[in-house]
């Protein structure tokens, strides 16, 4: 089960039902402020902020995997985002806006 945040654009979502198959398109979760801490062993999550551990790097799709007090997310670095010296078992202060429905279509399912 995943949560998302509808994109303004998004239509058609009030004639959904309870039941219906649907397919989703969405945007990653986009990393906007990411910082070094020193670790206490606690992970947790401070309103939009999330202290979590680096879990892997991926510096070429700019990509970051957290592990956070609740759940792992594989984030988007934003543009702003430095990923030099980051490295698995950081600990880490991170700032994120949550994944964002680009599209929702009900799906027809056949019956079987």
């Amino acid at each position: 089960m995943a949560v998302f945040e509808l994109g303004p654009h998004v239509t058609g979502v009030d004639k959904l039902q309870p039941g219906d198959t649907v397919s989703i398109t969405y945007r990653n979760a986009i990393l906007t402020r990411l910082s070094k801490i020193a670790s206490s062993g606690i992970r947790e999550r401070i309103e939009t902020e999330v202290i979590a551990t680096v879990l892997k790097t991926d510096r070429k799709n700019r990509e970051v995997t957290l592990r956070g007090p609740t759940q792992t997310q594989e984030l988007d670095a934003g543009p702003a985002i430095s990923l030099d010296g980051l490295r698995v078992g950081d600990t880490v202060r991170a700032e994120f806006v949550s994944p964002v429905a680009a599209s929702v279509v009900r799906l027809r399912i056949a019956p079987q």
